[in-house]
């Protein structure tokens, strides 16, 4: 085994900090002013850096940063350090819009985890392409990963992993309109994650579950808990997770009174801009879709039409086509007009 140098040992350490206290910026930051040959040979601070543009919402640099990870584990025949590549890989590619890149990322690391024995990112595997069966409307497909991703995390004691998936079980319940299940997910996602201090998972499941709050007819409820998470967001500087929780706040607000809509088209704006920034294409595609709807009921037929055209569009480049069909059948009735 290779002796590390006490610069190595030092940059790993206080990675280490930064991360555990999710200080993603500040990670950023530190591993950004590392020669590349160090953040990408070494496959500790090549995972760490990884980590930080996810949460900071660097999805192009970490596109390109995992097939530069990728290509020095395969150089230097690193198993371990393989299986994050790809794992980091397919995050990148689904995060982008890319959703085959995404799945024979997810594949490769399913199979590759397997044989090694490697179950933390065999049930990172699981996880994943979990969430791409729900992306692509199977939610009945998305529960049976996650349920593997769970049984391999509870094997092995990994609770960040279980506040992850118990986070995505939360979204297949919603799309399937399973609203109780999905809040008791969202919920266990929370507990666990404030549990170990996991800030980022306990935003998104609190963002979460007020977007179910909201589809439950509950609007008013709603609108405290995305505050809550849109601060917790902020304050991590998250990007993602802030745009999400604007797009839910625009969405409780526009269902709570009419006088609140300019504040709910203001909220979907930023959420809007936040997803271009860091092309994160499902966040701008409902973005766009929730954009439509508040169009449709005003009417504003022209602008609700361009904002599903914009919508279908971005979620067929998610491979998304439930979402698509959906899009072009509001378009239809949109144009179609009220029923007498």
């Amino acid at each position: 085994m290779t002796e590390l140098r006490p610069p190595t040992i030092r940059a790993r350490e206080k990675a280490d900090t930064l991360a555990d206290a999710s200080r993603w910026t500040e990670l950023f930051g530190f591993l950004e002013g590392l020669q590349e040959a160090e953040r990408v040979d070494d496959a500790y601070l090549a995972y760490r850096y990884g980590e930080a543009l996810y949460h900071t919402g660097r999805m192009g640099l970490l596109s390109s940063h995992a097939q530069a990870f990728e290509a020095a584990a395969r150089r230097t025949r690193d198993v371990a350090a393989l299986l994050r590549a790809l794992n980091l890989k397919g995050i990148a590619a689904f995060e982008l819009g890319m959703p085959e890149e995404a799945r024979g990322a997810f594949e490769a690391l399913m199979e590759l985890s397997e044989a090694e024995d490697d179950y933390d990112m065999l049930a990172r595997a699981a996880l994943n392409l979990g969430a791409l069966a729900n992306l692509h409307g199977d939610p009945a497909g998305a529960l049976a990963m996650y349920h593997l991703a769970l049984s391999l995390f509870q094997k092995i004691g990994q609770t960040r992993g279980l506040s992850q998936t118990h986070q995505s079980l939360g979204m297949s319940y919603r799309d399937m309109r399973r609203w109780e299940e999905s809040e008791d997910a969202y919920l266990e996602a929370m507990r666990l994650g404030t549990g170990f201090g996991y800030t980022p998972i306990v935003a998104m499941a609190a963002i979460g579950r007020s977007e179910v709050l909201v589809l439950r007819g509950d609007p008013h409820a709603a609108l405290g808990l995305v505050d809550w998470g849109l601060k917790l967001a902020r304050g991590l500087g998250d990007p993602i997770s802030e745009g999400t929780a604007l797009r839910v706040r625009g969405m409780a607000r526009a269902a709570t009174d009419g006088s609140a809509e300019h504040r709910a088209r203001g909220d979907f704006q930023q959420a809007l801009a936040l997803a271009r920034s860091t092309d994160n294409v499902l966040l701008e595609a409902e973005t766009l879709r929730d954009l439509a709807h508040i169009s449709a009921r005003i009417p504003d037929v022209e602008s609700a039409r361009q904002h599903y055209e914009a919508a279908a569009s971005a979620f067929d480049r998610l491979g998304a086509r439930h979402a698509m069909l959906q899009m072009r059948t509001e378009i239809r009735e949109l144009e179609a007009g009220p029923s007498a």
